[in-house]
């Protein structure tokens, strides 16, 4: 396995904001094993105005992180963009700030329609700051 960086966005999700600094993915018996990793910075779009006084990274932006780890796995592996089709659960345990790194350690399986994906994020100092459970599927969906 090889950390591979990212020099743009994964497909169109989020552009121009790229939720992805380098990624490993392994592929197992019953899936994908990725690992994602993304540098939290003061001034950053994707921090500014989130509280006035503090850098904080959206929840919101974890979810896509998630998103574009799993864009990018998948693509490697020589599947199909995938999209969120829903959101099973979401827990938001403790706030990454600046100077922070998140890293998503996450379990995507394959399913009929798409991808179930399972993971943490983890700050810095190891505390896990995040859950999550979601589908994710094709960009289109097939016509009945």
């Amino acid at each position: 396995m090889t950390a591979d960086a990212v020099t743009q966005p994964a497909y169109d999700r989020a552009a121009p904001l790229q939720a992805v600094d380098s990624y490993v993915v392994e592929q197992t018996t019953d899936g994908l094993e990725i690992t994602a990793r993304l540098r939290v910075v003061a001034g950053q779009a994707t921090t500014r105005g989130h509280f006035p006084t503090l850098a904080v990274l959206p929840g919101v932006f974890v979810i896509e992180a998630a998103g574009q780890a799993l864009a990018l796995a998948v693509d490697r592996a020589g599947g199909a963009p995938t999209v969120l089709r829903r959101l099973r659960s979401v827990r938001f345990l403790a706030p990454f700030l600046d100077g922070d790194e998140l890293t998503l350690r996450l379990t995507a399986t394959p399913q009929p329609t798409g991808w179930l994906v399972r993971g943490e994020g983890l700050r810095t100092d190891g505390v896990v700051a995040a859950r999550l459970r979601a589908e994710f599927g094709p960009r289109e969906l097939p016509h009945a």
